[in-house]
């Protein structure tokens, strides 16, 4: 069987930005890319991501803007996808910073980066919700945010089931006719 042609998680080519983000996060930036609107991201492990944020506010980025995943099931992984802004810094501003990186899909833990930036308890608990990542640290974790209690749960095992990942089948609630 073939393996899936899947798009780089940070793809080659340079960005002016990418000194100064490599002098600030050192050996944390394992790869330095752009993407193809010619965003630049970087590339880090799961467990740096707190020292990754700190060293972004510290260099100007003062808000995540955005804290998603995407499926990969056929790997096992969830990629995340954290977007830095600058509202403050003019040389930031207008420049977004995507920070990737992978955890496994049965069991996706990140930590939590609200205590640094208040907005991302949010998009936190919405990447919860919908992808089942269990963000460590965010006091909030386990209570529903979006969604209904009764919603999106399995019938046989009363687990959450999470809308956004691949493998969601909608129920039929027969809700027209």
């Amino acid at each position: 069987m073939s393996k899936p042609n899947l798009p780089p998680r940070c793809p080659e080519g340079e960005h002016p930005l990418h000194a100064k983000i490599r002098e600030a996060l050192g050996d944390k930036a394992l790869a330095l890319g752009r993407l193809a609107d010619g965003t630049p991201c970087v590339l880090v492990e799961v467990g740096s991501l707190r020292e990754v944020a700190a060293k972004l506010a510290e260099l100007g980025y003062d808000h995540p803007i955005s804290i998603s995943a995407i499926d990969l099931p056929a790997e096992g992984k969830l990629a995340m996808d954290y977007i830095f802004v600058s509202y403050l810094n003019r040389e930031l501003v207008g420049h977004p910073l995507h920070v990737r990186f992978e955890v496994p899909r049965d069991e996706p833990r990140v930590p939590s980066i609200a205590d640094m930036f208040p907005y991302a308890d949010y998009e936190e608990r919405e990447c919860h919700e919908m992808f089942g990542v269990w963000f460590e640290g965010n006091p909030h974790m386990g209570r529903r945010f979006l969604l209904d209690e009764d919603c999106c749960i399995d019938e046989r095992t009363g687990k959450y089931l999470y809308p956004l990942r691949k493998d969601f089948k909608v129920p039929d609630w027969q809700i027209m006719g």
